[in-house]
């Protein structure tokens, strides 16, 4: 009799384990930005009075777009929640989204380890692995959640040339997904804050289901690498470069 009661035990635990292993494999996780970009040094420069209305209003417009991580156990996305009140300033949201980091939809694929980033008309793909990130044993408590630190350097394509920012990630061993903001993943776990260019992401709240949640990878756009992607932005700054030069 006791015997059997210890093996009811053991079962019902084992179902629970599975239940809430498999709850933490398919979720949803909902994030929010903070900026402090200072844009008080550009008020003296003869810039038309449009455009300096949109840097103004861009930490604020920042602050209230919202973002949303969908995942299962093996394909994640990574997208914008629309908000039908903020796409009535279109120009400014889509000024806004540059400043925050945010370029697109972000699909993650685990079993492949790969990033795609759909850019316009473009799907640029990348790999889990890309970052280079350097794991440190700093932790920080967000939101009840253990994270350590982890830094990498991001390379981007500007006017003058190459630029390296910085980028700072606390992340969770306790959730499974090795996804996170912006495209950014390729850690022993969720991405719980994300520090880009003055601009912080973090978790609002995230929500575990029971039940299959579907994603579907993109089909529509095409499909470059980051380098090629990298290489065609470079060119297209130094030609505006050169048209801006013949007049």
């Amino acid at each position: 009799m006791l015997m059997a009661f210890k093996k009811l035990i053991a079962f019902s635990f084992t179902i629970c384990f599975s239940v809430l292993s498999y709850a933490q494999n398919n979720g949803k996780a909902f994030y929010t930005k903070k900026s402090s970009h200072n844009f008080e040094d550009i008020e003296g420069l003869d810039i038309n009075p449009q455009i300096m209305s949109s840097f103004k209003s861009v930490n604020n417009t920042i602050n209230n777009i919202e973002f949303l991580l969908t995942f299962n156990d093996s394909l994640a996305i990574y997208e914008e929640i629309k908000n039908l009140g903020m796409e009535v300033k279109n120009s400014k949201t889509q000024f806004a989204k540059v400043f925050s980091g945010y370029n697109g939809p972000s699909y993650y694929n685990f079993k492949t380890e790969k990033i795609t980033q759909k850019q316009g008309s473009y799907l640029v793909e990348k790999n889990l692995t890309d970052y280079k990130w350097v794991l440190t044993k700093e932790k920080l408590i967000i939101d009840h959640f253990t994270c350590y630190k982890a830094t990498t350097v991001l390379k981007l394509q500007g006017r003058s040339g190459e630029i390296l920012r910085p980028v700072t990630a606390w992340y969770t061993t306790d959730i499974n997904p090795s996804a996170g903001p912006d495209g950014f993943g390729g850690l022993p776990g969720l991405i719980i804050q994300l520090e880009v260019n003055k601009v912080v992401t973090t978790l609002k709240k995230i929500e575990f289901s029971n039940k299959p949640i579907n994603i579907k990878l993109p089909t529509k756009g095409k499909k470059i690498t980051q380098e090629e992607f990298d290489l065609l932005m470079k060119e297209m700054v130094e030609n505006r470069d050169k048209y801006y030069d013949k007049n």
